[in-house]
């Protein structure tokens, strides 16, 4: 993405994207090899120390041609030996200068793949854990260098999952209103999601995981996309439990969706046409030409994210889970402490040298004649000022967002809920304890280039990273997260908010941050009154 576009990004809830090709090669020897026999024919995939990984299998038909902005369809059967060696293509993006990107520009229309690591193939009925990538819906992959799961089931046992699904304009592109033959366009990536699901409930087994026992997990985007999982009728019973990590679903209202049909109308003309069909004429290339354009003349309208079409989310996510009508399975959510910190730091962006007047302007639309008292116990609990504009900004668009739905869901199902508070000591950035931040620790990548850079060389990070995988998997194995010789993990009750506390201590906490919760009292930003936190010009 360019600077216009990264901005989109960050507004709607990206996270640091990292592509590479897949790990588990030696330089100096051909992998070895491993087979698996599933419905659409045999894979032969790779078989690495205490695990078996196939990457690059198609979940779905290639989403090409007449078939680009519709819903997916069955992926064919092949003769012979099919390998999974190799990931498969990110989905078409516009890519960032990022540091800590590397590899996303391995890209193509043909993208619905998705890998497995299995500890055995064709034996047991092991957890699985289902991973969905953040990227604010329009950047990432599965080839993500930190989502490797080689190591998490390894080590834990479970079979893991990672899958791409379509971004921006081709997973999000609203056109049902021009042509009613793409009445599922709005949301055709998380009708990917589901599709996904489908297959693992119908090939898992055949990798030694169970089928009645999925964990749905993913960050940012990822985390929002479980949110809607949890509240689609089309995806209940394609898992068992659900982890939400620095993401909520959408509480985007449905006026919202007046917002993308315009987008949409606004992306035919960037694409140089006049109807959804005539899209079918244009290539990849041309269309995200057309994306970037988009983004640079009409950033008032957003970005691609689902929304409410009436057909595949009929409503909220966010309510329709808060109010017990979704998938009533366990669910372990949380945040970093220093959300918004990450993006303190980019370039093109520095919230951390907002103006105090602005800040105060941005508070009063919230919570009215009380934002010198708020902002008072921010500068008193952060003494410096950019530190007290992150924690305002981590607040308002993630941290209380996670609060309101435990609070809700905590009524209807069993609710875990996380703080993370390791700080990196990185010497690229001062990334403290920022979005993504957990993302080495769950899939204990701790040692890929790409994770030193974010997360720093702090010895201690090892310990932590088992304690997370350990209580990642034991949520996966039984609903409950507590961590083998860790401190009990209590539900969420609202009463008490108990929460465990990820850092250099693992502990127990009640209410953390609960001075900066109270002061705000009963205000709740809207969506768009969260995201004005990120603005440094009026």
């Amino acid at each position: 993405m360019r600077r216009t576009a990264r901005w989109i990004a960050i507004v709607a809830t990206v996270t640091a994207v990292v592509s590479a090709a897949p790990s588990g090669y030696g330089a100096d020897r051909p992998p070895g090899l491993v087979r698996a026999q599933i419905a659409q024919g045999v894979l032969e995939g790779e078989a690495l120390p205490g695990v078996a990984a196939f990457r690059g299998i198609p979940y779905a038909a290639p989403p090409v041609g007449d078939a680009r902005f519709r819903a997916p369809g069955a992926a064919a059967p092949w003769p012979g030996i099919r390998s999974a060696l190799d990931m498969g293509p990110a989905c078409p993006q516009l890519i960032d200068d990022d540091p800590t990107e590397n590899g996303a520009a391995v890209m193509a229309e043909d993208c619905l793949f998705l890998n497995v690591w299995t500890p055995k193939v064709g034996t047991g009925k092991r957890p699985v854990l289902f991973w969905i990538h953040g990227g604010a819906f329009v950047v990432g992959s599965s080839r993500n260098t930190l989502y490797d799961g080689s190591r998490l089931a390894a080590r834990e046992g479970v079979v893991v999952v990672s899958i791409n699904y379509r971004l921006g304009a081709w997973g999000f592109l609203s056109l049902g209103t021009l042509d009613a033959g793409y009445r599922e366009s709005a949301n055709l990536g998380l009708l990917d999601q589901v599709a996904a699901l489908r297959w693992v409930r119908d090939n898992i087994a055949h990798f030694g995981g169970d089928p009645a026992n999925v964990t749905v997990f993913g960050e940012s985007a990822g985390a929002s996309s479980v949110g809607a999982l949890l509240s689609m009728p089309e995806a209940r019973g394609l898992f068992a439990k659900a982890i939400l990590q620095s993401g909520v679903p959408s509480d985007r209202p449905a006026e919202a969706f007046a917002r993308q049909n315009r987008l949409a109308e606004q992306f035919l003309k960037a694409a140089g046409v006049t109807t959804p069909a005539q899209l079918s004429t244009r290539t990849m290339k041309d269309l995200l030409r057309g994306q970037e354009k988009l983004f640079g003349e009409h950033s008032d309208l957003g970005t691609f994210v689902p929304s409410i079409d009436g057909v595949v989310l009929r409503e909220k996510p966010f309510t329709v889970v808060a109010e017990g009508r979704g998938s009533r399975v366990p669910i372990l959510i949380g945040t970093t402490a220093e959300e918004m910190q990450y993006f303190a730091t980019a370039e093109d962006l520095g919230i951390d040298e907002k103006p105090r007047d602005l800040l105060l302007e941005q508070l009063r639309a919230v919570v009215g004649e009380r934002a010198g008292d708020v902002l008072g116990v921010y500068e008193r609990l952060y003494p410096r000022w950019g530190d007290a504009v992150v924690q305002i900004a981590s607040d308002a668009v993630m941290r209380f967002p996670t609060i309101r739905i435990a609070e809700a869901a905590s009524r209807h199902q069993p609710v875990y809920m996380y703080l993370f508070t390791y700080r990196s000591n990185s010497t690229f950035r001062p990334f403290g304890s920022a979005h993504a931040m957990e993302l080495p620790f769950v899939f204990g990548v701790l040692n890929a280039p790409e994770a030193v850079a974010f997360t720093g060389r702090d010895p201690a990070r090892y310990a932590l990273s088992d304690t997370i995988m350990d209580a990642w998997a034991a949520f996966a194995r039984s609903g409950n997260p507590t961590p083998p010789g860790g401190p009990a993990w209590p539900r969420y009750e609202p009463s008490r908010r108990q929460t465990l506390e990820l850092g250099p201590t693992v502990r127990v906490v009640d209410d953390p941050l609960s001075e900066q919760r109270r002061v705000w009292g009963t205000a709740v930003p809207t969506v768009e009154q969260a995201w004005q936190f990120l603005q440094v010009n009026r």
